[in-house]
């Protein structure tokens, strides 16, 4: 039986998320619910931005690691498998430039 992924979430998606108002936070939060009944569902980006997975549903983007796929990005690897919410925005023309400008600034990606 697999065991469930627990969440977690980096400074970076929860200042994201909080500047969307309830109702959008009350939608993203069932989309997270999506992603971890089924993480590996889900494809990964390339390039800048290997290892990170990305979620689409509409309009809406949440980038994503699997602690098993990508441990570097944890200090003290888990001893149960995690997710971790790295980034969330609306779809726009530079969604994903933005998002490698803030990963890097924020010392997840190189």
């Amino acid at each position: 039986m697999m065991r469930p992924w627990r969440k977690r979430y980096h400074e970076l998606y929860l200042k994201l998320r909080s500047e969307f108002d309830s109702h959008v936070i009350q939608w993203i939060a069932e989309k997270e619910e999506i992603i971890v009944s089924a993480p590996l569902s889900f494809g990964f980006l390339k390039h800048e931005l290997s290892g990170v997975r990305k979620f689409k549903s509409g309009k809406l983007r949440i980038l994503y690691v699997l602690s098993e796929e990508k441990p570097d990005i944890w200090d003290v690897p888990p001893e149960e498998p995690e997710i971790m919410f790295l980034y969330v925005d609306l779809r726009r023309d530079e969604t994903y430039k933005e998002a490698l400008k803030l990963l890097r600034k924020h010392g997840i990606v190189q």
